[in-house]
């Protein structure tokens, strides 16, 4: 079963509505209807009454009433309704007209009185009055009543007159309210249909011009979600590319090695297997080292995954990084130190990818500097909170300080053994952090200083 459209939900509301509006409007004009057809016979009734009370004589002290009976059959003359009249006195009772006729008493101040009523089974409509002989010290009452045909023909008549012109509006309505809402729906259509024409392969933005707001918002939010799918994608088979890359030599070595330890064990030969095993351990540190920088590389790409950013302390993370790295430098006789202000520095970040960041600086200066060489971490508050790694190593060549941070870019002429990764991930997670990243010569003209400078927390 299909699902309905969004033009065809508008529509069938926009018609529930309608037919509620139509609805009012009809027991609207029901009640118009019935008050104009009332107006003008009921003032018809009235002019009877008053024209019959006209007849009313007094005569020796007596009410009478003094109308031909050529005067009663004009004026009972009716093609539609029966019409009849009854005329009393306050005490001699009925002096003319039809008895079964029902007497309504009229208002004390002789304005005249309407009603509706049943006569023998017909409903009738009655005007009674009453008029004041004060010669015969009595009051006359007289009443005229009507039946229902002519009126219920004019009320039929006035009805569809106004209901003809609005159920043509209600129509007309329906009509360009299906076509307002085809147009209005149309950007909506058309973004559906560019949508439903892509190839899963296809990941270029929609086009968010000439939309309206609504289609512009989604039109944007899809193009965002299109843009981080494309990093995502885009990261993996980087990750892909560069793990089939670098880790083939490792691996190669790690194959070769254990080859040569097994023919050295085979042959007896005990000092080309410690050999081959130095080598094997060595082709496995490298290739566990590459690894994990790979994974990190990884994890610091943008649109790789969602990371938590919370508000943390500067200070307390790196003195935390660098007591990890103190039995490293003292491996390798470097006095490592640490600066820091008393007061915390807070940024918004995630620590986990800001501790790797430290890590990668801090394995970096080591790595490069030899003994007896200094090396300091610092944390600065002032102008921008920001993380310094400063070594008084070789330094890096001026042309060569944008592309140390490339991937697997190294210096001509580097000794240390490094797999060209860790400046990488240090700008990757920079840039994942709103901060820079950056190398300069360090203090005295010697050596180099790395620094990230972060944003100003809130």
């Amino acid at each position: 079963m299909a699902e309905p459209t969004l033009k065809s939900g508008l529509t069938l509301r926009f018609i529930v509505a309608a037919l509620l509006l139509l609805l009012l409007d009809g027991i609207a004009c029901y009640f118009t209807a019935a008050h104009f057809a009332n107006l003008v016979y009921d003032r018809w009734l009235i002019d009877s009454t008053r024209s019959l009370a006209q007849a009313l004589r007094t005569d020796g002290g007596e009410v009478r009433f003094t109308l031909p009976q050529i005067a009663l059959q004009i004026f009972q003359f009716d093609e539609s309704d029966r019409t009849v009249f009854r005329v009393d006195s306050e005490r001699r009772g009925l002096i003319a007209g039809d008895a079964s006729l029902p007497l309504i008493l009229p208002r004390p101040d002789g304005e005249v009185r309407l009603a509706t009523v049943g006569v023998q089974g017909h409903p009738m409509r009655l005007v009674s009055m009453q008029q004041l002989e004060p010669e015969a010290h009595d009051a006359a009452t007289v009443e005229v009543g009507e039946t229902l045909k002519k009126r219920a023909t004019l009320f039929t008549g006035i009805l569809l007159a106004m209901a003809a012109p609005q159920l043509a509006l209600i129509a007309a309505a329906l009509l360009v309210g299906w076509i307002a809402a085809g147009h209005g729906l149309k950007p909506l259509t058309g973004l559906a249909a560019a949508i439903e024409a892509r190839s899963y392969e296809n990941l270029t933005p929609l086009p968010e011009l000439g939309l309206p707001k609504e289609a512009w918002v989604l039109a944007s939010r899809i193009n965002d979600l299109l843009g981080r799918l494309e990093q995502a994608l885009t990261a993996q088979r980087r990750f892909v590319a560069d793990a089939a890359h670098q880790l083939r030599t490792p691996l190669a070595t790690v194959l070769l090695y254990s080859e040569r330890a097994e023919q050295a064990v085979n042959s007896h030969d005990p000092e080309s297997a410690r050999t081959a095993l130095h080598g094997l351990h060595a082709a496995v540190a490298r290739a566990a080292r590459l690894s994990q920088q790979l994974l990190a590389l990884t994890r610091a790409e943008p649109g790789a995954a969602q990371h938590a950013m919370s508000p943390l302390d500067l200070v307390g993370l790196a003195r935390e990084v660098g007591e990890e790295w103190i039995p490293r430098a003292l491996e390798k006789r470097i006095d490592f130190g640490f600066m820091a202000p008393e007061a915390p520095v807070i940024v918004s970040g995630n620590a986990g990818l800001l501790g790797e960041m430290m890590s990668n600086l801090i394995d970096n200066a080591l790595r490069y500097c030899g003994p007896a060489s200094r090396v300091t971490l610092s944390v600065s508050a002032i102008p921008l909170p920001s993380v310094a790694v400063e070594d008084d190593g070789p330094g890096v060549p001026e042309p060569e300080r944008e592309r140390i941070f490339e991937r697997f870019y190294r210096v001509a002429g580097t000794e240390a053994n490094g797999c060209g990764l860790g400046l990488a991930i240090v700008r990757e997670i920079a840039t994942l952090h709103r901060a820079v990243a950056r190398v300069e010569t360090g203090s005295g003209g010697r050596g180099a200083r790395f620094t990230v400078q972060f944003q100003r927390s809130a």
